[in-house]
């Protein structure tokens, strides 16, 4: 369903007209309608659902734009060939960004359709009866955190972002600049802060896969965790984030998604959406425009000759992941080979070995009858319960000055899962190593480990590092820790915008 804005935003970031997406998983399945404006769309509750599921719906752009091309390419985690410059992925992982890139803009472009996604819902929905009356509460604490969410996602890509927080005029919208980090980061805190009890524990039947209020918990100790590093420098805020995350592991086992599933392989496929994560990216197949394109970029064209015309879209060997990312699992790892596989047949004629390696974390080889690139009904998780517990035992050291038996043990309980024997770090700094490659292990192929780099501010020791061994002749510096500002906001509205550093 789509419904057109009465008066067009020509905001630079929000120029457009809002889509609220159908959907047939679980919340997310709503009648579809035809267009219509936003001044004949809000007169009932029902309009409202619809509303706060479009919000939802803007999600599903975050696992390629943002998780694949924005933070796992960007790692070393994978190696891209010059091959790959006809595409974006060169410019990222070689630390050559273009504020031309398309990927900027459409990744910019989706973070602030959910902005006004939001603000749309927040604006109109005091203006409908909405039945029971906790229901208008969890709808605002929905579009709220989603909201700051995005702004997340926002400050730590491009750092200097315009911060929107209501439906803006035209002539609003030519007025506002961009906001310094701190200020960004201020209203995301604000913002889950007050709202992170309002939304329930648990949800059952169609309601299965909205934000919890663990989820947001979650979020937010990641948030203080990012603002303890540059550019924010708070180390006070460790204290919020640990406090976040006990609540949390203090309620493991009174809901699924908070228990630490004892099977790796289980916390993946389209068969267990849903059962085991915090906080999920909703898709679904069946031709419905709604199902996602993430496998799509890692599973290669010959794998399963059914797919053939499914993967090679968006599949290029010139985009591998990295011997670096192979070298460093033990060969006992039992997440090795959930997550990669090195060695496949192609099953082009002549049937062929072939040795490049790809991600298949997020792909499932049961499905065989797909019939595009976009439409896999696997989830993509945004918060795993390990990613509590791993922080929590980053808070941990950090806080006591080295590892306390509490953190240790939580690092072995990861390392257990994994079929690896545990280890004991000594110090502060080799605990902290420690976490930081269970850290790369346990979430290869979700795009944390470049986000983790950055908020511990590890990220340009370790890429100058993997640069020096592997023989790439380049380095990173401070100004390569942001993306530049889309070319297309700085032209629309020339001096409204300030170009990042070296861009």
């Amino acid at each position: 369903m789509k419904f057109n804005e009465m008066k067009k935003i020509i905001f630079p970031v929000l120029i457009g007209i809002i889509s609220l997406s159908s959907c047939s998983k679980n919340f997310l399945n709503q009648t579809p309608t035809s267009s219509i404006t936003v001044g004949s769309f809000y007169k009932s509750q029902q309009d409202i659902q619809q509303a706060v599921t479009g919000v939802y719906a803007s999600l599903r752009d975050w696992p390629v734009d943002i998780y694949w091309y924005l933070s796992e390419i960007r790692s070393s985690n994978y190696y891209v060939t010059a091959d790959g410059a006809q595409r974006d992925w060169y410019d990222y992982s070689n630390f050559s960004d273009n504020s031309s890139d398309q990927t900027l803009y459409t990744a910019w472009q989706s973070l602030y359709q959910l902005i006004n996604r939001a603000n749309t819902v927040l604006q109109n929905i005091d203006n409908i009866s909405i039945t029971p009356a906790t229901l208008r509460t969890q709808y605002k604490a929905e579009a709220r955190f989603l909201r700051a969410y995005a702004y997340f996602q926002l400050v730590r890509l491009w750092g200097n972002v315009p911060l929107v927080t209501k439906v803006i005029s035209p002539t609003e919208g030519i007025q506002i600049g961009q906001s310094a980090p701190a200020e960004v980061y201020k209203f995301i805190t604000s913002e889950m802060n007050a709202i992170q009890d309002s939304l329930p524990a648990v949800y059952t039947g169609s309601d299965v896969g909205r934000a919890t209020k663990w989820a947001v918990k979650g979020v937010l100790a990641k948030v203080y965790l990012t603002m303890v590093g540059n550019p924010i420098n708070q180390a006070d805020k460790e204290d919020s984030a640990q406090v976040l995350l006990k609540q949390i592991i203090d309620n493991e086992g009174s809901t699924a998604d908070l228990t630490f599933t004892p099977n790796y392989a289980n916390l993946f496929g389209y068969k267990n959406d849903n059962l085991h994560n915090i906080f999920e990216v909703q898709y679904v197949s069946g031709g419905l425009g709604e199902g996602s394109t993430y496998p799509s970029q890692n599973y290669p064209p010959g794998l399963n000759t059914s797919l053939v015309s499914v993967s090679s879209l968006l599949f290029n060997s010139s985009v591998q992941v990295s011997n670096d990312l192979i070298q460093a699992y033990n060969p006992n790892d039992l997440r090795f080979n959930v997550t990669i596989d090195t060695s496949w047949l192609n099953n082009y004629s002549p049937a062929t070995i072939s040795n490049i390696p790809f991600y298949k974390k997020f792909v499932d080889f049961g499905l065989t009858t797909l019939t595009s690139y976009n439409d896999w009904p696997e989830n993509f998780p945004l918060l795993r319960y390990a990613d509590v517990l791993l922080m929590y035992a980053e808070t941990i050291n950090d806080l006591s000055g080295g590892p306390t038996a509490t953190a240790t043990a939580i690092l072995n309980r990861i390392r257990t899962r994994a079929g690896l024997p545990p280890i004991a770090p000594a110090s502060k700094s080799d605990f902290a190593l420690a976490l930081e490659n269970e850290y790369r292990l346990e979430f290869a192929d979700e795009g944390q480990y470049w986000f983790y780099l950055l908020r511990t501010n590890r990220a340009i020791p370790v890429m100058n590092a993997w640069f020096a061994a592997t023989g790439q002749n380049k380095t990173i510096d401070a100004h390569n820790l942001l993306y530049p500002i889309p070319q297309t906001q700085i032209d629309i509205y020339p001096g409204l915008y300030t170009q990042n550093n070296g861009y």
